[in-house]
């Protein structure tokens, strides 16, 4: 597929964002000449990353990437999808220009064979399993059932032998997980740490759930990914490598420089 960008995306599932765009931001003369790209973002509660709590895609994602998109005069269009939903759009319709976050690490099988280009680290993170704090400690073979969000795939860090072992609880919401935990409903809940942090003080249950070090976890960094358009990677790199002093700004912001 060319690297030429499309004047107008492709595809039923980006289209009705698109026309809603317009309508809520009519386009001006210079606007108007401005490429639109279609951002695959996942549709959960993922603050500080990005979150739809005021009914619009927010948060550190966004600011990132809105500024991005100012400077090199593109008009960025936000396309939440489930999980599952977000891999088949970005990777096998191929109706999204970009997904975030994105790495080489998820899900493997599904992107053997197909060129995806991702930028440099936006912003590390780290997963991990939160427990009951009277369980604290007690090991893997204690979780039974492990709450993870639905289409997210937890085996990188489960042990082969206690893998077979583990049941597995779906859930679409990071918050609906949390509450599986605080319910007694699985044994432990494997999400990101600081979006867990966050909502359970939200929630109110701020300490009710806490990360267990000794349980396995995972470190690492979230990009952005393209397969159609890697000149604008290679722009949205320039930018991350040259606006230190804004990007350094927004984590602050947003709580990511910690």
């Amino acid at each position: 597929m060319s690297e030429r960008l499309k004047s107008v995306p492709c595809g039923r599932t980006v289209l009705l964002f698109f026309i809603l765009c317009l309508l809520l931001h009519p386009a001006g003369p210079a606007q108007a000449e401005r490429p639109c790209l279609t951002v695959g973002v996942e549709r959960i509660d993922y603050p500080p990353y990005g979150s739809f709590q005021h009914g619009d895609y927010e948060g550190f994602a966004r600011d990132i990437l809105d500024s991005f998109a100012i400077e090199r005069g593109y008009n960025m269009v936000y396309v939440p999808l489930p999980v599952k939903r977000l891999y088949q759009e970005f990777l096998d319709t191929r109706t999204l220009d970009l997904k975030f976050p994105d790495s080489e690490d998820w899900n493997k099988v599904r992107r053997e064979g197909i060129k995806i280009f991702y930028s440099v680290p936006v912003c590390e993170y780290t997963d991990g399993i939160l427990v009951r704090p009277e369980n604290l400690g007690k090991g893997i073979k204690a979780i039974k059932t492990l709450g993870i969000i639905a289409g997210l795939k937890p085996w990188l860090v489960i042990p082969p032998d206690v893998k077979d072992s583990l049941t597995v609880s779906e859930n679409i919401s990071v918050s609906g997980l949390l509450g599986k935990g605080l319910r007694n409903r699985v044994d432990g809940v494997y999400t990101n740490l600081m979006v867990a942090s966050r909502l359970l003080e939200d929630m109110g249950y701020k300490d009710k759930l806490v990360f267990d070090p000794g349980l396995p976890s995972a470190t690492g960094d979230y990009h952005l990914s393209t397969i159609a358009h890697p000149k604008v990677l290679r722009e949205f790199d320039e930018f991350m490598k040259t606006r230190t002093e804004l990007v350094n700004s927004i984590r602050r912001k947003h709580g990511l420089d910690r």
